[in-house]
């Protein structure tokens, strides 16, 4: 509480000074306790903002700095016991969740204080009434070091997820990597299990994004010293997870990921793509080109939650970014509609099922007109020379010369210079 301080006398400049700092803090302080509700879901200031707070039965109370209370262990049982049969069912899934949670406390690995983490002095019930059962469970199934090793690949896994989808787990037990280390740890069933899925949807969210992303060598992360350090002995993760970090495009530009990919496909896959020319100031490429290089050289800064999560130092826009390009990303959508379209085995018969590709209905005919009658009798005349058993070489050869245009270019040289 601010110290009272008698106005009626003359105050000097550093008690003023002192006397408004305390005001500050009490502010501050009052600001941290607010939490409001919203739509059903409850919103509380953390880390200087709201935060939603989820299921608060499944907070991780943690107390560093009393470790032998294990408060860790005791809340991560005291979720996992309520959840089905999991302990019954999956005993050595369940070790590897509270193995993972007593690390995450031990080391500091864990997020600050928000949705999924809470401390024991501003938590709501004491873990520790599970203690007989919790005690009991681990005396009959002991957490080995195997255990934390699995949980940690585990929480990896996760945060892998989230960087390509922002979704840690998601709606079914999602990603890659992450089915890969469930199966190959706890068998087949466990894939399809929702008490497994229910469980990791919990865990997987208490580990900090920031410091695993640093270790996973995700470039340019905004991470205090502190943090870094804190991580300075977490596991290096298996190479193959770290190189998987440049698989995808982070969460938020899967379109310019479809479009880069869509159209590196066309244009360099394609057998006839030499054939296939179009006007450069029409169908505009190099800004693509240009905006996906940056997203795979520095993926976080065009991640969805940038800004809100506090992932770097200069978080892109998307809303602005899509804006930006939107008329131009429509055409070279429209571009790719057509080609696959219009030409037989160009590959990308696939894209035909993703709703960002339009369909060739009489609209986008009609658009490019003079560009679909061109690509039609072109498909035409490769199909009656693949007829007459000509090569693949003679047919670029010979339809090469029919094209006169000295505004056109093929879409392989395009494709090809931008690479």
């Amino acid at each position: 509480m601010t110290a009272m301080i008698d106005i009626s006398k003359p105050v000097t400049t550093s008690d003023a000074l002192i006397y408004y700092a305390d005001h500050i803090l009490d502010e501050i302080d009052n600001l941290a306790k607010v939490e409001y509700n919203k739509k059903g879901r409850k919103y509380r200031f953390v880390n200087n903002a709201f935060q939603r707070i989820r299921q608060e039965d499944k907070h991780l109370v943690i107390c560093p700095e009393q470790l032998d209370l294990k408060l860790s262990f005791y809340s991560a049982f005291s979720i996992l016991i309520n959840i089905g049969d999991i302990l019954n069912t999956h005993p050595q899934f369940c070790c590897t969740i509270l193995g993972l949670a007593q690390e995450l406390e031990k080391n500091h690995w864990y997020e600050e204080e928000n949705s999924s983490i809470i401390h024991f002095r501003n938590a709501k019930h004491d873990p520790r009434v599970v203690q007989h059962e919790a005690d009991a469970f681990v005396k009959q199934f002991p957490i080995t070091q195997q255990h934390i090793d699995w949980g940690i690949n585990l929480m990896v896994c996760s945060k892998l997820n989230f960087l390509h989808t922002d979704h840690h787990i998601g709606t079914k037990l999602e990603g890659v990597y992450m089915r890969q280390y469930v199966e190959q740890y706890f068998g087949e069933e466990a894939l399809t299990s929702l008490d497994v899925l229910v469980a990791l949807k919990s865990c997987v969210h208490w580990g900090n994004i920031k410091g695993i992303l640093y270790k996973l060598k995700v470039p340019n992360i905004d991470i205090s010293p502190q943090l870094m350090e804190n991580f300075a002995n977490f596991p290096d993760p298996d190479q193959e997870l770290c190189s998987s970090v440049y698989d995808r495009f982070p969460s938020g530009t899967s379109k310019y990921h479809l479009l880069y990919k869509s159209l590196d496909m066309l244009g360099l896959d394609f057998k006839y793509s030499h054939l296939i020319t179009i006007d450069p100031k029409e169908f505009q490429f190099e800004w693509l080109y240009n905006l996906c290089h940056d997203i795979e050289f520095d993926p976080i800064k065009y991640h969805l939650r940038a800004k809100t999560k506090q992932l770097c130092s200069n978080p892109v826009n998307l809303s602005e970014l899509a804006m930006k390009h939107n008329s131009r990303m429509n055409k070279l959508f429209d571009l790719i509609a057509l080609i696959i379209n219009i030409f037989q085995n160009t590959g990308g018969d696939y894209l035909l099922q993703n709703s960002k590709i339009p369909k060739l209905d009489q609209k986008l005919i009609d658009r490019y007109s003079k560009l679909y009658q061109r690509f039609v009798d072109l498909a035409k005349q490769i199909e009656a020379y693949e007829m007459k058993n000509w090569t693949q070489d003679d047919i670029i050869a010979r339809l090469q010369q029919d094209d006169t245009s000295s505004v056109n270019k093929s879409l392989h040289s395009i494709v090809s210079q931008l690479k």
